[in-house]
This record gives C-alpha cells, structure tokens and sequence, in this order.
C-alpha cells in the first residue's frame, strides 16, 4: 500500500489541529443567551400585553364628607371612631389634632358623648402618660367639662369599671419618671376625686404613698416647688374624703370604709369578710393604720415644706401668688391630718379598736407635736410682716394649734404665749382692709376659741374674751362670720356644752356674759333686714338662753321688746318686725315670751298689736294664746295682764265677714271662722283660770271700758260670749248703761232680717241672727231684771223715745215706724221661739202688750205720716207678734184676742 502523500511531516503537522467537538444529539429546546449586565431583557414573544388606556373622571363635587352622610363628623371629616385611633399615633402633632377634633364632634354633636362616653374614656385614659403636655391639658379639659358629667348622670355598672382603668392609669403616672407627667397625674386624681367620691376609697394607700414620695422627691428642686400646687390641693381633697370616713361613728359605716381601703388589684374574693375570727384576728383593722403611718410621715414632709417656703416668702421683697397659695394648702392638709388623728385619739376603745395603742394621747404628745413644734417659729417670722398673706398664714397657723389645745401643756408651748398670740389676730383682723379674706380665714379660728377658753389657765381668760368679745361686737350682721361668732357664744354660754361660766363665780368673767348676752337682741333686729338667715339663729339661741338662765339680768334683753312694737306716750303702738317674719321664726319668738316673764308688762300691747295685725297668721295667733295662758298656769304672769291681753283681743280684733254679713269687698277674705275660733280658745283660757264671778269681777273694768267704746257687733257677741261663760247672772249687767247697750246690740243685729219679715225670714239671715242673739238669751235666762229692762228698752224704741236708745245703735237708727216695728218684732219672735225664756217673758207680758196696743193704735187712728205701705207692714208685724204672744200662755186668750184691727 502506498504511503499517504506528505510523508512523515505530514502526519505530524495534521496531529497538531485542535480537536472538534462532538455533535450533540437530539434536537435543541431552548437558547441561549449571554446578556450583559444591566440589560433590559425583551420580553417573550408569547407575552400578552396588559396595558390600559383610560380617560380621567373629574367629579367636583365629590367629598369625603358627602360620602358620610348622616355619620357625625369633625371639620376635617373624620368620625369619632377615627379621632380615637389617631390619639395614639406617634406623632405629638396628630395627637394634638386628633383631641382637638373630637372636641369639636362632642360640641357639635352631643349625642355622640352621650352614647360612647365609656368607649371615650377607654381610649383616652392612656393619654394621662402622654409626653405632650398639650394632649395631657387637652384630655384634662375634656374630662372636666364634658365626659364627667355626662358620667355622672349614668349610674351603670360600666361606670365604676371605667373608673377603675381611669384610676389605674392615674397611678402609673404618679410614678412615671418624668416629673411634669407625675404632677399631672395629680391633677388627673384631684379631678376624679371631685367628681367621684367613691372611687378614692379603693386606692387610698397606693394613693398617699405616691403623695408622700412625691413630696419628697429631691429631683424636685426650690425653684419648682410651684408646680406642687396641684399635687397639695389633691392631698387636700383626698384628706378631706378620709377624715369624713373616720369621723363617721357607725360601726356599719366603719366597716364599709374599711372594706374599700385595700389595693386595687386585690381581688373581689379577697375583699373584707367580716366574721369573728377575723374580727379577733385583727384583719379588719389593718388598713387604717397603714394609712395614719402615712400621714404620720406626710405631717414631718409637710411641716418641713413650710420651713422651707416660709423662709424663701420672708426673704422676697414681695410675695408670688403660687407660692402663697402652695403655703397655704401645705397647713390645710396639716389641719386636715391632725383633726384626723384628734379623732382617732378620742374614739371609744372597742376591742377591735384602731390603732388605739399606736395613736394615743401620748403618742400625740412625743411625736405629732413634736413635728408641730417647728410651726411655732414659723409663727414668729410671719408675726413680724406686716402684710396681710402673712397674718393669714398665722391664721392657719394658730387653727392647727387651737385643734390640739386639749393636749398642748407648758412643756410643749407656753399657754399664756399663745393666748397672747390668739388674741392678737382677733385684734388684727378688724384692721384687714380685704374683708372677703378676712370672712375666709377667720371663721375656723373664731370656731376654736370655745375650746381654748375652756381649757386655758385662769389668768388667760380674761383677755382671750376680752379679745373675742370685742371682735364679736364689731362685727357686722351681714357678715358671713355672724355665724361662726354666734355658734361660738352659744358653746360658751350654754351648760348643754362647754359653758366656761358653769363654775366661774368672778364677776370679771360673768360681766363677759353679760356683755355677750346684751349684743344678741340688738343683732335680732338688725338681722331681719339685712341678713333674715341670722335672724332663727339669734332666736334659737336666746330661746335656750332662756332655758338656762332663768334668773338672768333681764335689763340685757329689753331691745327685744321692739322685736313686737314699740308703744308710744299717747299709747299708739307702732308694730315691730315680728309680723314679717317667717313663720318658724314667729314660733321662735313667742316661745321666747314663756322664759323672758320680767319683759311680759311692756311687751303685752304691742303683742296685743301684733296679734290684731291682718298680716299675722291665725296658727300664730292661737299659739300666742297658749304660750301666755302657759305663762301665767307657770306663776310668770299676773292674772291681770292675762286679762287684759284677752279683753285686748275680742275687743278690737277687726272681722271680715265678707259675703257672711254684705257683700262688701270681694278681694277681702273672711276671717269670720279665725274669730270664732280665737274666741273658743279665750272662753277655755278662762274658764281654767278659776272661779268665774271672781274672774270676772278682775276683768269687769276692762270690759265696760271696750264696750263702752261701742265695738262691732262681733267684738260685742265676744264680750257677752265671756260674760256669760264666767258669770251669766252677774248683778253687774243690771245697769242702764249696760241695758242700752244689749237692746242697741239686739236692734243693729235684727236689722237685715227684719227687712224680710213680710216674705218670710231667710235661712242664712236667720241662722247668723241667732249666732248673734245666743249670748243674750243666756243672759236673759239668768237675769230676770236684765230682760225686763231690755224689753222696756225695746218698747221705748218702737214708741220713738229713744233719745238714750239711739246713740247706742251702731247703725243709723230707723226711723221709719214700720221698720221700728219690723226690728222690735223680729227680736220679740225669736225670744218667744225660745223654750227657756217663755216663763221669763211672763214678766214682761206688760211690755209686750203695750207695744201690741201702740201698733194697733196707729193701724187704727189716721195718722198723715203713716202711708199705705207702711200700714200693711205694721199690719204684718202685729199679727206675727199677736201669734207668738198667745203661744206664751202666760196671760188670758181672750185678753190677746181683743186686740184686733180695723180693716
């Protein structure tokens, strides 16, 4: 075989030829690319393309707000729902807008606070803690203004569960490390605690720990101590709400208190459960002396606050209003503490008695003293100032002391000193020109000096009165401190309390009394126009001075005698304040009269004034009446002056019968029935007064003198009503001047009803006529003389010789003969109609004849004054007189049937 062309050479230059590479098999499903970095890739050619192309729609007149129609929203169109959520953004300044918007929806729409104020609360009570200080204002604003009470007005249950998150969150801002959100947080509590009382209870130990740290918190420098303001008015508030739980000396209630002051986040099953064993144990009683180690260790904080800031204030050239209000509230919770602990000391030892051993009397003298001691130079570097704010702070000052002087001896403080110091503000204060100040600060210590006088040393009581006294009798009777000064004089004056006079017997001290007791009446009537308030209150108070001291010098009470009137030289009686004033204070006064019967002489006319006066109620009228009458049954009153009171009365009391009697005025009311009924309580008071002629014989003069004055016919059926009750058959009626008066009587009433004698007499006319005439049936029945006369009168009046009749006659004698007759007539029917009077009118069938004769004589002779009309009238008369006179059978028929007429 031939070898290949190129030889060997050729070989080896074909071996050097790179390699090819092998063919894949199969066929190719994808290809590859190289891409460079950062290269769009294309997009496949099976890709669909998705792009869409659409015009704009404009709508102007669309909104957010259209589209919430009937959904209440805020300015800016959001709801309430998303208002609450934005309070929680991050952002201080949604915050802010977000409070500031749902303000805006409880303005604008106030059902909505009405239906989500719980949901409002929930959320909101986590801003307490907010570190903007706007949000805190904005949420303690609304709080106060709106949410609170609207929740006071709901009382469900979920109230008192938002109350608990509310409280829970105001405790976490007490401790929280900023400052300015720790005092905030204190507000947030005073606010609550206003508002809701109750709440405090549950947390009051968690709540004064907070209040003793942060008073003591040392991060809080001088400068700062103005922001305290809020944290002490809230202990003040917080106090208050503990001291009225201590003072309350029911053990029911007691155990209430107790069962609420605990942790809040005890459970309801681990509340109170009063049983013996706990009640032997001592569980019950451990939540109140916690709290007393509390405030024990507040008073030290506190006392050394008012050091400090009493030596700042001395130091300034003027005072700033926040420090002055910080000092101020700073010795109002020390006030507050040590009444607490007062109390604490003077309860009754029960067995499961409170802190009894722990807080004593001696523990109040080594320990809470103590702390007080430093007060006493505090007092010393005010007392020195001249400014008003500094002898207010002595106020406070000597306020805190006056509580405790039961237990302060001349170890602690000298007595003397502080007498000294005590008197001085009394002396002080009527030279502040800010009265409203005065009025403020002074009434606590004006409550005190009662106290102090009891227990200070003999030597000091004179000036500490003297002090009082005069400040008492400066003072003004619209002045707010009336009050406090007259509750002060009674607590002084009355044995039912701490009387300082009960066992003095020197007459500097007793001249005190005097003087104290001389200002009273003086104020009584100052009081009924400027301050009417007043005006019980000096009553009340002279009512039981009155019960207490009855030998009194009763020179110091003779201004109240102008309380009722004041009675002139001439005997006019101009009426006092007495008719004016209400009603319990008239009962007041007349009660006063049974204790003051040294003032009775000169106060029973112008009672009697007083009584008579239209102004004055008949239940006050009545109940005069039975306070004399008592008077007089005690010795207290002569029987004379009794008697008179009550002739005084019938004889001049003014009666309004209205349509009883005319017409007259309409807008007039009756007061027929209070007569009537004034005159049934008389006629009991005499009657128990003894022996009636003998009554009667001391009251005579009195009597003919009023009749003699010729009252109405109803003070005259009064008098006769007490003539016959004491004496009918008295000899004394037996008198022409007496005589005259009861035919005059009888003619003025009998004068309406004779006028219908013709048509018969009218029921109402008749049953008041012999309302009238009762009295003087009674005395005719017992005095046959006094009947006699009178008919006689009578027969004068119809016959025309009346000159002495006719002056007796109130009304305008008649001078018609007819209506003589008519009147006369009348009169002599109703006497017959009596069944007792018919063997007395026997006696007088004289009389009765005679006028029988003269009016037939008149029918019968033809006299030219006498008409037609005025014939048929006696006609009339003479037959009704002519059938009652054969009724009496005290003469022979025919002697009456003779007399007969001419027709």
């Amino acid at each position: 075989m031939g070898r290949p062309k190129g030889g060997a050479g050729a070989s080896s230059s074909s071996s050097k030829k790179p390699k090819q590479k092998q063919k894949q098999r199969g066929g190719v499903d994808f290809k590859k690319y190289k891409h460079k970095v950062g290269r769009k890739l294309p997009p496949p050619k099976n890709a669909t393309n998705t792009e869409i192309k659409s015009k704009t729609i404009v709508l102007p007149e669309q909104s957010l707000a259209t589209e919430r129609a009937g959904v209440a929203v805020n300015k800016r169109g959001l709801t309430l729902r998303e208002l609450l959520q934005q309070t929680v953004h991050y952002n201080a300044n949604v915050r802010r807008a977000a409070m500031s918007g749902i303000k805006d929806i409880v303005v604008k729409h106030p059902t909505e606070l009405k239906l989500h104020k719980v949901a409002m609360i929930e959320k909101l009570q986590e801003r307490i803690c907010d570190t903007d200080k706007v949000v805190r204002e904005s949420l303690y604003n609304m709080l106060q203004s709106m949410i609170f009470p609207a929740l006071k007005e709901d009382n469900a249950i979920s109230t008192r569960s938002t109350l608990f998150l509310l409280m829970a969150n105001i405790l976490n801002g007490m401790t929280h490390l900023s400052i300015d959100i720790q005092l905030m947080a204190f507000r947030f509590l005073e606010l609550v605690v206003l508002n809701f009382p109750s709440s405090f209870s549950s947390y009051a130990e968690q709540v004064f720990n907070n209040f003793v740290a942060v008073l003591s918190n040392d991060r809080i420098n001088l400068h700062d101590r103005n922001k305290l303001n809020s944290v002490l008015s809230g202990l003040g508030h917080c106090l208050s709400l503990f001291s009225k739980a201590t003072e309350n000396d029911g053990t029911s209630d007691r155990q209430f208190f107790a069962r609420h002051l605990q942790v809040h986040n005890h459970s309801a099953r681990e509340l109170w459960k009063y049983t013996a064993e706990e009640d032997n144990s001592g569980a019950r009683s451990f939540a109140i002396p916690n709290l007393l180690v509390k405030l024990q260790s507040l008073v030290q904080i506190l006392v050394n606050s008012v050091e400090v800031s009493a030596s700042e204030l001395c130091a300034k050239s003027a005072i700033d209003a926040q420090s002055s209000e910080a000092l101020l509230s700073a010795l109002h919770c020390l006030d507050i503490i040590c009444r607490i602990f007062i109390h604490e000391v003077k309860k009754p030892h029960f067995k499961f008695s409170i802190s009894k051993t722990q807080f004593g009397p001696d523990w109040l003298r080594s320990s809470l003293l103590i702390h007080l001691k430093n007060l006493w130079g505090v007092k010393r570097l005010f007392y020195e100032k001249g400014d008003e704010k500094f002898f207010i702070f002595n106020l406070k000052i000597a306020e805190i002391f006056l509580c405790l002087s039961e237990w302060i001896d001349n170890t602690m403080f000298p007595a003397e000193e502080f007498c000294h110091f005590v008197s001085s503000l009394f002396s002080k204060a009527k030279t502040l020109r800010n009265k409203d100040i005065m009025e403020m600060y002074l009434s606590p210590l004006i409550t005190c000096i009662p106290g102090l006088v009891f227990n200070a040393p003999y030597e000091s009581k004179g000036y500490l009165l003297e002090a009082f006294t005069d400040a008492f009798r400066g003072c003004k009777v619209d002045c707010k401190l009336i009050l406090p000064y007259l509750d002060a004089v009674g607590e002084m004056l009355l044995p039912e309390k701490k009387s300082i006079w009960a066992a003095e017997n020197d007459p500097g001290m007793l001249s005190y009394h005097d003087a104290l007791i001389h200002e009273l009446p003086q104020i009584l009537l100052e009081s009924v126009d400027k301050a009417p308030s007043v005006t019980k209150v000096v009553l009340e108070l002279l009512l039981r001075i009155g019960q207490y001291f009855p030998t009194m010098d009763f020179e110091n009470l003779r201004p109240f005698i102008k309380l009722f009137g004041v009675e002139s030289s001439s005997g006019a009686v101009e009426l006092g304040p007495f008719v004016n004033l209400p009603h319990d204070c008239q009962e007041l006064a007349i009660s006063c009269l049974y204790y003051f019967p040294k003032l009775l002489p000169d106060i029973i006319r112008p009672l009697a004034s007083c009584c008579l006066s239209d102004a004055l109620e008949p239940l006050i009228l009545f109940r005069t009446v039975e306070i004399l009458q008592s008077t007089y049954k005690a010795g207290n009153l002569q029987i004379t002056e009794q008697l008179s009171f009550l002739a005084l009365l019938i004889a001049r009391f003014r009666v309004h019968p209205g349509h009883l009697i005319t017409p007259g005025d309409p807008t007039k009311l009756s007061n027929w029935a209070t007569f009537k009924s004034l005159n049934r309580l008389i006629l009991t008071s005499l009657s128990e007064m003894g022996d009636g002629s003998l009554v009667l014989e001391l009251m005579w003069n009195n009597l003919s003198n009023v009749i003699a004055q010729k009252p109405s016919m109803h003070n005259i059926n009064g008098l006769f009503r007490i003539i016959v009750t004491l004496d009918a058959g008295t000899s004394k009626l037996i008198n022409e001047d007496v005589v005259k008066l009861i035919a005059g009587y009888l003619v003025d009433a009998s004068l309406d009803l004779s006028k219908t004698i013709e048509v018969g007499f009218q029921p109402d006319k008749t049953r008041l006529f012999q309302y009238f005439i009762k009295p003087c049936t009674i005395i005719f029945d017992k005095n046959d003389k006094v009947l006699c006369s009178t008919l006689e009168m009578l027969k004068s009046f119809v016959t025309g010789d009346d000159d002495l009749f006719s002056s007796l006659s109130n009304l305008n004698t008649p001078g018609e003969l007819s209506c003589r007759v008519c009147v006369v007539t009348t009169i002599l029917i109703f006497l017959c109609n009596d069944q007792k009077l018919h063997r007395k009118l026997s006696f007088g069938k004289s009389v009765i004849k005679g006028i029988l004769d003269y009016i037939r004589h008149q029918l019968d002779s033809s006299v030219p004054n006498v008409t037609y009309e005025e014939k048929q009238k006696l006609k009339f008369a003479f037959e009704q007189l002519k059938t009652k006179a054969l009724q009496l059978n005290c003469w022979d028929r025919s002697e009456i049937e003779g007399l007969s007429t001419t027709k």
